[in-house]
């Protein structure tokens, strides 16, 4: 049996204490995570790592808009099309006004109603971009003891969409952020792929539907780690879980 496991965004800023988007329970899921993997190193075929990268200035980051005042937003303020519309919320520089005016449309086109400004998290080259000391270390144990390589796949880095899926953004249609069809085909190899990561929510939920819908029948395990994921505070776990089991995706935890 070959077994990929895929975590989702184990970064400062999603699971230590001190990062801008701490999701609450993050820490004790990175030690369960790392616990897996150095007592089940033999189970663990490939790893695959995403990481959330941004600028500062980023759609999603509060920077990025202003009021008619010319005030940043709060973090997790909602922005709604109307909003931007009505001049209520504007890009801050108005070189970017198309930019939203496009992300706006690709989220209508896709249902979706207001933009989260999330605090400013995982910019490129700082302390919360990094991955969670303690799974770093467990990732080093397991590359000595497999002689295999970990597979990064970096996201997010294009600052005029949101993108939770590791596989495509919000606004799926710059080259970017177009569906990794060569990560699914990866990833698709395997007799199993397990996912675990931050957040349950939002990143791990939407990677693990993306994958799932483009898996369609094949004969393949696609499990969560349930324990090794948790939810944004706010937003449902239940609803994230219910999603997944009628996506067919399995529930294992460390500590069953």
């Amino acid at each position: 049996m070959r077994n990929a496991l895929v975590i989702i965004d184990p970064q400062n800023d999603f699971c230590d204490h001190r990062g801008s988007l701490y999701v609450d329970g993050a820490a004790a899921d990175i030690a369960r995570l790392s616990r897996y993997i150095a007592e089940r190193s033999e189970d663990v075929s490939a790893v695959f790592i995403s990481l959330d990268s941004h600028d500062s200035i980023a759609i999603f980051h509060p920077g990025f808009w202003a009021d008619e005042e010319g005030a940043h937003p709060c973090a997790y303020t909602l922005i709604t099309a109307d909003d931007f519309r009505s001049g209520k919320w504007r890009a801050a520089s108005g070189e970017h006004k198309p930019f939203a005016e496009r992300l706006f449309a690709a989220m209508g086109r896709k249902g979706e109603g207001a933009l989260m400004v999330w605090p400013e998290h995982c910019v490129v080259s700082t302390w919360g971009h990094g991955i969670a000391d303690t799974l770093r270390d467990a990732l080093r144990q397991w590359r000595e003891k497999t002689g295999a390589p970990a597979r990064y796949v970096f996201k997010g880095e294009n600052p005029y969409t949101d993108q939770f899926s590791i596989f495509e953004g919000v606004d799926d249609s710059y080259p970017e952020t177009a569906f990794n069809e060569n990560l699914f085909r990866q990833l698709a190899e395997f007799d199993s792929v397990t996912f675990a990561g931050e957040a349950l929510t939002h990143c791990v939920q939407e990677s693990i539907l993306h994958y799932t819908r483009r898996l369609g029948a094949a004969e393949q395990t696609v499990r969560l780690l349930t324990d090794c994921a948790s939810a944004v505070s706010g937003f449902s776990r239940d609803a994230s879980l219910s999603l997944l089991a009628e996506a067919g995706v399995e529930f294992a935890a460390v500590e069953a």
